[in-house]
């Protein structure tokens, strides 16, 4: 396959995004789909790992992009959860599911991105239409949680820009091919990776994840969950690779605390969307602990979580909320037990835990106000949570005991033990001070006094 065909998704993407303003029939959504379905799919099926660099130019100072496992799993989780968000959610005006075929031409150039100054733009891009749809259908809590998203949002991408300047200051290219041979500027990898953290939702950085998630449409944190906060996990495992030693330790402590301390505050919330909120600062946390374990099995866990968050976000009846909650739970033979076992290799007493504490708060989504319904508009998620069944080996008798059990016995600890609130840490002066606090910790891990 051309590498030129790589990028078809992207111009089909923006066409038809852009006709969808003009053209205001509902047929026109499903041209949308089935377009950007096949041409997506073929790159998925047919596009062997390349990299390349647009326009011919050299690596030095063109863009340079990059189609790898990493970014099949990527595109994949993105094409799921945009198909189901299009078919199921039809009630939008015209210029909103326009803005739908934007991001996913913003978030697809971003997973074949492998230059630091196109992540920037690609992310910079995603946020200002994340941006327009936190704050669609003018409530007044909606359109703050827009404004303090943006606001946080341009905080931490300054701080990106900021590092990307020092790093091209010191190297003179920007392409991660070729900056993997060179001496990079620590500080500015330091800067990059403060600034990835916050968009990717880590617990206290992320300040804007919580009031975006919980008050958003349902559809818009379908969206959310299950895309946008992937921009920057991705740019994360983009730039593993050319992180200094003392760096990576600080990713998998951060994802550690995070994984925890997201769960701890899950447990006391009563809304679902707060508890699925907490949730991913949580499950994103273990997505940086499978970074330790290698890229790929990071990439494979932010598929798994972006499908079953996505899925629960929808709280479509009991079926979907069902097969949600278990698979994040870590329940064999759905995904989430399969994405556990590639972390339970490397840190088997970790993955128990995670289950354990997990589940606490899982349980509390099965409400009984919720229908016994499935709808079809679902079904590509649910399928997406039983895909791992054909590609993962199943887990050891023992493995798959231990985790049945941590999620038997985390079930009935929520169920029976209720636990206090610990209200909301992420105001906005709160979440521009855990940024620099972060920045200043990076800082010092790589500055030699």
């Amino acid at each position: 396959m051309s590498n030129d065909l790589v990028l078809f998704p992207i111009l089909i993407a923006v066409t038809l995004g852009t006709l969808r303003l003009f053209i205001k029939k509902r047929w026109m959504n499903w041209i949308e789909l089935l377009s950007i379905i096949s041409f997506t799919l073929c790159v998925l099926v047919f596009q062997r790992s390349t990299t390349f660099v647009v326009g011919g130019w050299s690596s030095a100072i063109g863009v340079e992009l990059r189609y790898d496992s990493i970014s099949f799993w990527f595109i994949l989780s993105l094409l799921l959860v945009w198909t189901s968000v299009k078919m199921r959610f039809e009630r939008w005006n015209y210029s909103i599911e326009s803005m739908m075929d934007y991001l996913f031409a913003s978030m697809y150039a971003l997973f074949i991105s492998n230059d630091l100054f196109n992540i920037y733009v690609t992310i910079e891009l995603t946020s200002l239409i994340a941006f327009l749809l936190v704050g669609y259908g003018k409530k007044p809590s909606r359109v703050w949680a827009a404004l303090k998203y943006m606001f946080l949002s341009a905080v931490t991408l300054n701080i990106y820009l900021f590092g990307t300047l020092l790093i091209y200051y010191g190297t003179g290219v920007l392409a991660l091919g070729a900056l993997k041979s060179m001496n990079v500027p620590k500080l500015g990898l330091a800067f990059i990776l403060t600034a990835l953290l916050v968009k990717s939702g880590i617990l206290w950085m992320s300040a804007w994840l919580v009031d975006a998630y919980s008050k958003s449409e349902t559809a818009v944190s379908m969206i959310l969950s299950g895309v946008v906060t992937n921009a920057g996990m991705f740019g994360i495992i983009r730039i593993y690779g050319i992180l200094p030693y003392d760096l990576k330790t600080l990713v998998f402590v951060v994802g550690i605390i995070s994984t925890f301390a997201g769960a701890v505050y899950a447990f006391g919330e009563k809304k679902a969307k707060r508890i699925l909120a907490f949730s991913t600062t949580s499950q994103m946390g273990v997505s940086l602990v499978a970074l330790s374990i290698s890229p790929i099995a990071a990439a494979i866990y932010a598929f798994f979580h972006s499908s079953t968050k996505a899925l629960l976000f929808s709280r479509n009846g009991k079926i979907s909320t069902i097969i949600g909650g278990l698979s994040l739970a870590g329940l064999p033979p759905l995904a989430g037990y399969f994405a556990k076992i590639i972390i339970g290799k490397s840190f088997p007493i970790i993955s128990v835990l995670i289950t354990f504490v997990t589940s606490v708060y899982v349980v509390k989504l099965f409400t009984p106000d919720l229908k016994w319904k499935l709808s079809p508009f679902e079904i590509p998620l649910e399928f997406a949570i039983l895909f791992f069944v054909f590609i993962i080996p199943f887990g050891g008798i023992m493995y798959t005991l231990e985790i049945s059990v941590a999620v038997a016995i985390g079930m009935v600890v929520g169920r029976k033990v209720s636990f206090p609130s610990l209200g909301d840490p992420f105001g906005l002066e709160e979440g521009i001070a855990y940024q620099m606090v972060f920045l200043a910790i990076a800082t010092l891990a790589v500055v030699k006094w």
